[in-house]
């Protein structure tokens, strides 16, 4: 079985190695089903999702609905009001299936004006405490991809949890973040340890972010595969040797810093471009073959992604503020060349 962490002052003891529930919007009722059954079996019992994830939340609620298993549900909003905030907790609520929320987290918080607003009156925090003052919620979090947003939250003592990106390629937040946010106390969930699914070498990914005492890692996992991999790399923890830690100093130099974690909050597009897939797609390329590529389903994404009209939108709302419209020009003219 999986080794139990305390998630900070929450008072909670769960696997170290939680469930990442982003994937599973991609997949059928029945196969994130199986996928949540095998965690299950595996001793997973967090399960982290959000109101952003497209059918995540209801997925994970009909699953563990069937299911007699003690779990911690934790999910989020992106709003930063209290009406909106208490609309979006209702409707997860509903959608779990469920009467108390183990975490509410607040979604996304990047910028310094929209932690203001979620923190003043009126302001989505407000709501939380509300909830968590009348039991409906048993603690409160805020996820963010920016460490100085996070160093506010924690000094402001208003919090739980943290959810910060934290893997081999991107370590900042175990410099100073990390170590704040245990010394105050707060759950750390470790969002993206495999880089969004960019780090194939999934097994030191998991070793290297649980290799840090206190933090709990959430992969997403869409395949009973997925879950069986990252719990045999979870299990009998040990050292990265010389030759992984190398290999994962590679990893990070090829991927740069404006590598896509496939998060798709830049999505809906108005072109209806599947950005994360096309971003992706020299690296399917070299997967699957030139002559796997020249089907008329990348022709025909071809066709759409040429119907870009860079209006910029996938910028605004890209929270790791990638060059998004250049990435998609590289990766139009990667995808041109198989077609000449």
């Amino acid at each position: 079985m999986l080794e139990k962490r305390r998630l900070g002052r929450t008072g909670i003891s769960v696997s170290m190695l939680g469930f990442g529930g982003i994937p599973i919007m991609r997949v059928t009722q029945d196969e994130a089903t199986a996928v949540i059954e095998r965690a299950l079996e595996h001793g997973i019992d967090f399960f982290d999702t959000a109101r952003g994830y497209g059918d995540s939340e209801r997925k994970i609620g009909t699953a563990m609905g069937a299911q007699d298993a003690k779990v911690v549900l934790a999910s989020k909003s992106p709003e930063r009001t209290r009406d909106g905030m208490l609309e979006d907790f209702d409707q997860s609520l509903s959608d779990l299936g469920i009467d108390v929320i183990d975490l509410y987290q607040v979604h996304c918080v990047n910028k310094t004006d929209e932690l203001k607003t979620v923190m003043s009156k009126d302001g989505a925090l407000e709501a939380l405490e509300e909830l968590r003052s009348e039991g409906r919620v048993s603690s409160i979090g805020i996820t963010s991809h920016n460490l100085g947003i996070l160093k506010q939250a924690i000094a402001s003592d208003r919090f739980d949890t943290i959810q910060v990106l934290y893997s081999f390629v991107e370590d900042e937040a175990g410099k100073e973040v990390i170590p704040m946010a245990l010394k105050n106390d707060l759950g750390v969930i470790a969002m993206k340890p495999l880089g969004g699914g960019c780090i194939k070498q999934y097994d030191v990914a998991i070793r290297y972010v649980l290799s840090t005492p206190g933090v709990i890692a959430i992969p997403g996992m869409a395949a009973v595969g997925e879950v069986d991999g990252n719990v045999e790399a979870a299990s009998g923890l040990r050292p990265l040797t010389g030759a992984e830690i190398a290999q994962a100093e590679r990893t990070k130099t090829e991927l740069g810093r404006t590598f896509c974690r496939r998060c798709d909050y830049c999505q809906p597009c108005p072109r209806d471009i599947p950005i994360s897939l096309m971003l992706h797609i020299e690296d399917i390329s070299k997967r699957v073959g030139e002559a796997f590529m020249k089907r008329d389903m990348y022709k025909g994404l071809l066709d759409k992604v040429n119907q870009c009209d860079e209006c910029g939108q996938c910028e605004e709302r890209c929270p790791f503020d990638l060059p998004v419209r250049d990435l998609i020009k590289e990766s139009r003219d990667a995808l041109a060349e198989v077609f000449k």
